[in-house]
């Protein structure tokens, strides 16, 4: 990002960027779209996690079954905290400032705009937030946004001295607000002492527990909360306020009503790839293109191809794409395992539908990847008796002696007690996909 804009920007519309494995890139993750999607209710834990029933008539649950809500959404939160802070972006991208040649020999010549130029260099937009110090004096510092779990990482010369240190954040108070309130369906606000710097509702209460309940706005929330980091040192409480379900949305144990309720939460992960904003953002696009678009037509698949490789080029979130005309397939480009497909329309320069097309944003990988860092779910994604990645390998069904993973209920593998939440999937272009989310026990359920 080369202004302060883009920042802000950042700040608003939080994504975890693309990364490549063999050449295919993956969306680890973009979740601005969370936002506009349903519960999409597979259980009773979807309900769990979306909110309080408008009823006076309806038997809220009692205390041991909305902090069970709360912690397992607690869960989730933290390891979104911990992926913005030490995750596959924010570290290597700070790692990569301080050893850029072009910063070092600016602090060694005390050059403020020198090193304030190689900052926004070697930042490649992936940080909102950046101050590079040498001792007590800041030499160059990127963005102005209110940022959350910072990273350092030593600058040292060629002798391995060390001559300043860098400080950054991946993403701002509000993306990261944002990110977990859509994932959760859950209000996220996060404070210093009573200041709220971030929050998915304004101005929020003015006082909250740091467990427990409360009333707000005429509905009953349980709260969850942890210690966290602001840029560059700022001690901040972040606060989950679950809404208090209905009593038929809890399981029979605390340890159920948990595991479903993280269970819900990576429903919705997956089907913002296939509903979100950025899927038809990406739709959009290809609808537009005029290049693709005319390939298609005249039917020319080098023509096709070359339009799906220039789209894969670019910063957009698609992995794979499948083009057709009148029934026919032109042009199929793209990763082998992909799922959660989102069809488009092909039309003729006279703007009749000709033809169609589907493609992904994400792929199985991508998924089981972002599922996992956003839950701390174990993920399993099959299609019938096999197997086709997952997190444990081999996974229960692949042992000697096949162990089965049941839609709900306790799994017990390698002496680990987990819950299984399964729900089917779509793969590309067409087709069942059983994913498994293994969950382990939630402390304090």
């Amino acid at each position: 990002m080369p202004d302060r804009s883009r920042s802000r920007a950042r700040e608003r519309a939080p994504r975890l960027r693309p990364f490549r494995v063999a050449g295919a890139a993956l969306t680890v993750a973009a979740l601005p779209m969370l936002a506009s999607m349903g519960c999409g209710s597979q259980t009773r834990a979807a309900g769990s996690a979306a909110g309080t029933a408008s009823s006076a008539a309806v038997q809220t649950a009692p205390a041991r079954c909305a902090s069970a809500v709360a912690r397992a959404l607690g869960v989730v939160a933290e390891h979104v905290y911990g992926e913005v802070g030490h995750g596959r972006i924010a570290a290597p991208a700070v790692r990569r400032i301080a050893s850029s040649s072009a910063l070092i020999a600016a602090l060694q010549a005390g050059d403020r705009r020198a090193a304030e130029t190689a900052l926004k260099a070697a930042n490649r937009g992936q940080l909102v937030r950046i101050r590079v110090t040498a001792g007590r004096r800041t030499l160059a510092e990127y963005g102005s946004a209110n940022a959350i779990a910072p990273a350092s990482a030593p600058i040292m010369d060629v002798s391995g001295r060390t001559i300043g240190t860098v400080v950054a954040s991946e993403q701002g108070v509000q993306g990261y607000a944002n990110t977990v309130g859509s994932i959760a369906e859950a209000q996220v606000l996060v404070r210093a002492g009573s200041r709220q710097l971030g929050g998915t509702t304004r101005p929020g209460p003015a006082s909250i527990p740091n467990s427990g309940e409360l009333s707000y706005r005429g509905k009953r929330y349980a709260v969850y909360s942890f210690p966290a980091v602001g840029f560059p040192s700022l001690a901040l409480r972040t606060f989950v306020l679950a809404p208090v379900p209905s009593a038929s949305a809890c399981g029979r144990t605390a340890a159920e009503t948990a595991a479903d309720t993280i269970g819900a939460a990576g429903v919705r992960i997956y089907r913002s790839e296939q509903a979100g904003n950025r899927a038809r953002m990406v739709v959009r696009d290809f609808e537009r293109s005029r290049s693709f678009q005319q390939a298609v037509v005249a039917g020319n698949k080098a023509a096709t191809e070359a339009a799906i490789v220039a789209f894969f080029k670019t910063q957009l979130h698609v992995v794979r794409v499948r083009a057709t005309l009148a029934g026919r397939l032109v042009a199929d480009l793209g990763g082998p395992h992909v799922l959660a497909p989102v069809g488009g329309k092909v039309r003729d320069a006279q703007g009749r539908v000709v033809g169609s097309f589907l493609l992904s944003v994400q792929d199985d990988l991508g998924y089981l990847i972002l599922a996992h860092r956003f839950t701390g779910a174990q993920v399993l994604l099959r299609q019938g008796s096999t197997q086709i990645m997952g997190d444990l390998t081999p996974g229960p069904i692949s042992v000697p002696g096949p162990i089965s993973v049941p839609d709900r209920g306790e799994v017990a593998y390698r002496g680990v007690a987990y819950r299984a939440y399964s729900f089917v999937a779509e793969a590309f272009p067409t087709g069942p996909l059983q994913v498994s989310l293994l969950i382990p026990p939630v402390p304090g359920t």
